[in-house]
């Protein structure tokens, strides 16, 4: 009797791994990736990509077990529902409260240790962090979160001590360009040339990040600049209301325009 109940559970196993996981990860979009926006240090690159990345991004690198069902079924599940709370690859496309939200979550998570999960770490050893990373990490997301408020507020945008920041020539044209789509004159009752527009603006934007050989403090100030920019091309493109979206185009063209006050 306990043979037959043996072999049936053997059989139900091996039916179970023809039901395969999708393990196809999303298309990126690097210019809403967390670590590209924020640009940390290569030491938070490092605790992110190893600690935080696998489960909340769409640069998930599958485990060996992934292949068993059904386990497989439960790293499925849980990815899915990691990516819904944080998505670090959707970053770009996040509200600043609901960044600010998370950034404070993320804080909290790994103060009170609920941060990566235990069974995470414990198949990926060089996923469970040190005190002193901990440590490291939890300060530069305080930092950034003090940033991101900075950012909201008044951009955060400075001079080099007086003096224009110097950016790359494709930047400078690419900002250009993006100033003649802006400024087309879009008639009335074509609400939907202004999402083109914002669309074609977003396209730029991708064009700007892949061309861009900016540096250090030259790139931060950079990304203070755009980031407000992008929120507002995602804005236009998707905008319902004709007004709204006059009021859109006028302050992005105000602030294309500002570009030259900070960078040469």
């Amino acid at each position: 009797m306990k043979k037959k109940i043996v072999l049936g559970l053997l059989i139900i196993v091996v039916i179970l791994q023809f039901f395969r996981i999708d393990k196809t990860n999303p298309e990126i979009n690097r210019i809403d990736d967390f670590i590209e926006i924020n640009n940390p240090p290569q030491e938070i690159v490092n605790i992110l990509k190893s600690a935080c990345y696998d489960c909340h991004s769409h640069e998930t690198k599958y485990p060996w077990y992934s292949n068993v069902a059904p386990i497989s079924w439960w790293v499925k599940d849980h990815i899915t529902e990691a990516r819904e709370e944080l998505n670090f690859s959707e970053w770009g496309a996040y509200k600043y409260k609901r960044k600010d939200h998370k950034l404070e979550e993320m804080i909290e998570m790994l103060e009170e240790g609920k941060m990566p999960l235990n069974e995470y770490t414990w198949t990926h050893a060089d996923a469970k962090l040190t005190p002193e990373q901990k440590i490291q990490l939890i300060n530069w997301i305080k930092e950034t979160r003090t940033l991101g408020k900075i950012k909201k507020w008044n951009n955060g945008l400075h001079l080099n001590n007086g003096k224009k920041w110097k950016a790359n020539e494709e930047t400078t044209a690419s900002i250009n360009r993006m100033f003649e789509i802006a400024k087309i004159d879009v008639e009335e009752g074509r609400l939907s040339h202004y999402a083109a527009m914002g669309e074609r603006l977003n396209i730029e934007v991708e064009i700007l990040f892949k061309d861009c050989t900016m540096k250090g403090e030259e790139h931060n100030q950079l990304h203070l600049y755009i980031v407000p920019l992008i929120d507002k091309f995602g804005s236009l493109e998707f905008v319902s209301n004709e007004d709204e979206a006059m009021i859109l185009q006028k302050d992005i063209l105000k602030d294309l325009n500002n570009y030259h006050n900070y960078f040469e």
